[in-house]
């Protein structure tokens, strides 16, 4: 199970360029601000459509959920979750494109947040 001082290391090895990022705040204590900073990366890697770095990311998140302990989840679930489902879908290439990304440990949890993000309960 990861535990939310090993994240900063796990999203380093799999994401090196957020190496610095990472260590611009003492992220190792701060579970939030790791997965913000993580969460603004690849948001941005969606929206300028870079779709392999993208992946990578996503596929961090969903073995960050999946091993996880709870509060890891709580965070992926809180901060990761909102970011992703921002990401404006313009046409449907882009929408399959993005649900083809998206590891099945949290693609349930992302559908959820659609629904709920856009009133539909």
């Amino acid at each position: 199970m990861i535990n939310q001082y090993e994240v900063p290391a796990c999203i380093e090895d799999a994401i090196p360029a957020l190496r610095k990022a990472l260590h611009q705040f003492p992220a190792t204590f701060h579970i939030y601000d790791t997965v913000s900073c993580f969460s603004e990366y690849t948001d941005q890697q969606l929206r300028e459509q870079n779709f392999q770095v993208a992946a990578t990311c996503l596929q961090v998140a969903g073995k960050l959920y999946e091993r996880g302990n709870p509060v890891v989840k709580e965070a992926i679930t809180r901060v990761f979750l909102p970011v992703l489902c921002s990401v404006p879908l313009t046409d449907a290439v882009s929408r399959i494109r993005l649900y083809g990304l998206i590891p099945d440990a949290i693609y349930p949890l992302y559908i959820q947040h659609q629904l709920i993000g856009n009133g539909n309960r």
